[in-house]
């Protein structure tokens, strides 16, 4: 289990370095760190589809300056993980990665809380004129953040795997029935909410589209995001055409009134 913990703790602390040190290049996202969980661990399978059922839950859902609605990244780990040591499964994974994602912010807040304490030497340093100073300071909040994450992801998985292998064994089978269901609910729900983001009348129409191209004609995904695909070309070149008609006329629009000055002026 010591290296199953040194390897998710390294990947948790390389994950979050992509963050604070390469400005979140979207590698922290569930897709990309399920299935590197189930590359170290060694069962990538697991680890893709997790990856990408959890993908589609957290999808509406951002961090936006300093609110943390929930973390992504750890629960999409952890849960994966946890998934695969104890053998249970993508079920146990999702109704895992939820909860480790809300509680997992607090880890993001007391680093936070370490940052602003660092704050007045900052202003210090400025002051002074020292920016070797403010480097320093900088350099060691860019690795401090990733370290606290890889301490945590280690230690999780030292101390909680086996705790949680334990506690799911536990579980009567009627909960567990439950848990599964509600783990193949959560998908749909993160769906549902990411479009409650972008409803509108307006593409209500490619959304009946997709139903009956899967449920009536039953066409495989790929051949769904296809079809989108080419909707999507053809709808961006006719606003294309539309927008250099519009240029086009303004153009003409504006000849014509400056002509009409210039025959009133002679």
């Amino acid at each position: 289990m010591v290296i199953e913990a040194l390897l998710i703790g390294l990947l948790m602390f390389l994950g979050m370095l992509t963050d604070t040190g390469l400005g979140d290049p979207m590698i922290k996202r569930p897709l990309v760190m399920g299935t590197l969980t189930g590359l170290v661990l060694g069962d990538l399978q697991t680890g893709i589809i997790t990856g990408a059922s959890l993908e589609v839950i957290f999808l509406g859902i951002t961090s936006i300056g300093g609110a943390l609605p929930s973390d992504s990244f750890t629960g999409s780990i952890f849960g994966t993980a946890f998934a695969i040591l104890s053998g249970e499964g993508i079920e146990v994974a999702m109704a895992l990665a939820v909860p480790i994602s809300l509680l997992a912010t607090t880890i993001t807040t007391v680093v936070n809380i370490g940052f602003a304490a660092m704050m007045p030497q900052v202003d210090k340093y400025n002051e002074e004129g020292n920016q070797k100073g403010v480097t320093a300071i900088h350099l060691a909040c860019m690795i401090l953040k990733p370290l606290a994450f890889g301490v945590v992801g280690f230690l999780g998985i030292m101390l909680g795997a086996e705790a949680v292998s334990t506690f799911i064994d536990a579980i009567p089978d009627v909960i567990m029935n439950g848990l599964t269901v509600a783990g193949q609910a959560l998908p749909a729900l993160g769906m549902a909410m990411l479009l409650n983001m972008l409803w509108d009348k307006q593409i209500a129409v490619f959304l009946v589209l997709g139903f009956v191209l899967y449920a009536y004609l039953e066409l495989p995904l790929i051949a769904i995001c296809l079809v989108g695909l080419v909707i999507a070309i053809y709808t961006s070149y006719k606003d294309m055409q539309l927008n250099n008609l519009m240029k086009n006329h303004s153009t003409s629009m504006a000849v014509d009134n400056t002509d009409e000055e210039d025959f009133f002026n002679d």
